[in-house]
């Protein structure tokens, strides 16, 4: 539910104009709208549709983005929006492919927002990760199983009806 002080209409306008910020030329104005874009997500500022958008345009960002700082300021948001709303496996697979070449503390973002979907077909994206040669790395993973094997929320937004 928004804050009291605003409403849902304004919270989508705000998501809006941080989505906006996705596309600045400056890494620094794309971190910060990042940042702005996981604010919304954590203030439920939309409905699940406004929120998978998002969502997809911040994995898009990830995976086109080299600037690391942006990337994990994206993956935040995106962790954001997998901890308030229950989310598709399909919005983060894209992600998937960019694993073996992130550093550890990216790594340790995707296998946790991986976890948050509690869909099954997660765990073979996750389980390779279980060896990896970072001990923070291992955790995650096993983590992110553990929280992947977990039951889903009945209902995290109160706008949200669960999805299997």
């Amino acid at each position: 539910m928004p804050y009291e002080y605003e409403d849902r209409d304004t919270g989508r306008e705000a998501l809006r104009r941080a989505l906006a910020l996705l596309t600045d030329l400056d890494p620094r104005v794309r971190e910060h709208g990042a940042d702005e874009v996981g604010d919304c997500l954590r203030r439920c500022a939309g409905d699940q549709d406004d929120t998978e958008v998002a969502t997809a345009r911040l994995v898009a960002l990830t995976v086109a983005e080299t600037d690391e700082r942006v990337r994990e300021s994206a993956l935040n948001a995106c962790a954001d929006a997998a901890t308030t709303y229950v989310m598709p496996l399909a919005v983060f697979q894209p992600l998937a492919p960019l694993l073996p070449n992130l550093s550890a503390e990216l790594t340790g973002y995707v296998l946790l927002i991986l976890g948050l979907t509690h869909d099954p077909a997660a765990r073979p994206i996750i389980t390779p990760y279980l060896n990896h040669p970072e001990a923070s790395v291992r955790l995650e993973a096993s983590d992110a199983l553990t929280e992947l094997s977990a039951r889903r929320p009945t209902i995290i937004h109160p706008d949200v009806s669960p999805t299997s």
